[in-house]
């Protein structure tokens, strides 16, 4: 597949229509922000005796993981968005109103939580074992969200573990062209840090419309 293809089109798609994607992202931007604020409180340090103790605060851990789930959830309902616009299902109106489009779906809102969580729990069992194999085990669960998303509006519905299997067998073959995909963002990535997170209003929409172009394509 031609990375550089798919990454001029998303480039394209962004600039063009860049009023529309901030909106979009808006609420996952924010959500994105305060699990950044809990989670810097959520560990405390103290020297005992000499000894550095580490200290966390369980309301603000629980926080963070609440707001972290919340903040996943805008981020796929905006993907979801970005995958209408390629497939000209969806226009560049209302952006911010779509960004809460997944709520129209009870089984697509929670199975997306359910696909989040359970991708979540394996990658980290596998991290376990080693860090190698989590890398290629979150390669491979990546398509399941889109997956499952596509089968319930489809009208044919599939479970949880059913569309993490489908993302597995999908992505036989593709996991290093897809690892390298999201390693190409590196450069931009550090942009957005030494931004102190201002372009990620325009790296987030790129990076999501590359990826999801890129579902497309070996969907098809």
């Amino acid at each position: 597949m031609d990375r550089s293809q798919l990454k001029m089109e998303a480039n394209q798609m962004v600039s063009q229509h860049f009023g529309f994607f901030f909106t979009l992202f808006i609420p996952y931007f924010i959500m994105a922000i305060i699990t950044n604020m809990t989670n810097q409180g959520t560990e405390s340090f103290s020297l005992t005796d000499g000894v550095l103790q580490t200290t966390y605060n369980s309301n603000l851990v629980l926080s963070t993981g609440i707001f972290g789930i919340v903040s996943a959830i805008f981020a796929y309902s905006a993907q979801f968005n970005i995958l209408d616009v390629w497939r000209n299902k969806s226009d560049f109106e209302n952006g911010f109103s779509k960004s809460f489009n997944i709520l129209s779906s009870k089984r697509v809102f929670w199975g997306t939580i359910g696909v989040y969580i359970m991708s979540f729990i394996f990658i980290t069992l596998w991290a376990f074992l080693l860090l190698f194999p989590a890398f290629i085990k979150a390669c491979s669960y990546s398509q399941a969200v889109y997956i499952y998303r596509d089968a319930a509006q489809s009208g044919n519905p599939i479970g949880v573990l059913e569309a993490i299997t489908k993302s597995r067998q999908l992505m036989d073959g593709h996991k290093a062209e897809y690892f390298v995909l999201r390693l190409s963002f590196i450069g931009w990535w550090f942009v957005v840090i030494i931004t102190f997170g201002i372009a990620i209003i325009y790296v987030g929409p790129y990076y999501y419309l590359t990826t999801t172009k890129y579902y497309l394509k070996i969907v098809n």
